[in-house]
């Protein structure tokens, strides 16, 4: 018998089942299928936290969830992260999603990305953008900052 390991054989893992389930596929259409028939997202939260989720798409989802949270104009506002009415500005709701996240790495990272579309639109921070801006403006810099997120080039940058 050679010491090498090479008769060694493992034992097959017991396939229960939930390998699709689990994935980041099943997960969104469990969602999906949850938020249809009106059930909370609490199940999927519990599901998206057993997945390991690569750093950007923390970071994309994070920016969604946010501009999620300012979508409709009645949640909105301006001069104040918070309103005592619960309005966010784009900043306040990217502050009130990332309490949900175990470190800031990825909110300062989605930060960074909301920053760098305000400073490209002629603006010295994203309060001011946010302030200086229209709700429709606001909501597309959202939107620039995802596709900046979704980008390779944002992917190699974060890893050095």
């Amino acid at each position: 018998m050679p010491l090498d390991g090479t008769d060694f054989e493992a034992p097959m893992a017991a396939d229960t089942g939930l390998s699709w389930v689990l994935s980041k596929r099943g997960c969104s259409w469990i969602e999906a299928r949850l938020l249809r028939r009106g059930r909370g997202s609490n199940i999927a939260v519990i599901l998206r936290a057993l997945v390991p989720v690569d750093r950007n798409t923390t970071i994309v989802r994070l920016l969604q969830d946010a501009k999620g949270l300012i979508e409709d104009p009645r949640n909105w506002t301006r001069r104040a992260y918070r309103s005592l009415r619960g309005r966010h500005c784009a900043v306040g709701a990217l502050r009130a999603i990332s309490g949900r996240l175990k470190g800031p790495s990825p909110a300062w990272s989605a930060l960074e990305l909301l920053i760098k579309v305000a400073r490209s639109r002629g603006f010295a921070s994203v309060e001011a953008m946010n302030d200086g801006s229209s709700h429709d403006a606001v909501l597309a810099a959202f939107d620039e900052a995802i596709a900046l997120a979704q980008c390779a080039d944002f992917a190699g940058s974060e890893a050095a």
